[in-house]
């Protein structure tokens, strides 16, 4: 499966973040987070904002820079 932008996954899948792209600060701002390539993330919800689990760690990430950040669904589903 090709990447696709994290705001394109439903609520439930795991996926490898590929690339995070935009200007210098967002991509600082998500490094910050933790949100680098080949970390895995599991989406809790999409609305009001994208809520994913980055390790031990459960984030709130406006659509705005979700869209910036480049995945890899996984083959089997969340547990």
């Amino acid at each position: 499966m090709s990447d696709i932008a994290l705001t394109e996954l439903r609520a439930g899948v795991r996926a490898i973040v590929s690339a995070v792209a935009g200007v210098a600060s967002r991509v600082d701002k998500l490094a910050a987070m933790g949100i680098l390539p080949g970390v895995e993330l599991l989406v809790h919800q999409k609305t009001p904002v994208v809520v994913i689990e980055c390790g031990e760690t459960v984030l709130a990430v406006e659509h705005e820079l979700a869209r910036d950040i480049r995945v890899a669904p996984c083959e089997s589903p969340a547990s």
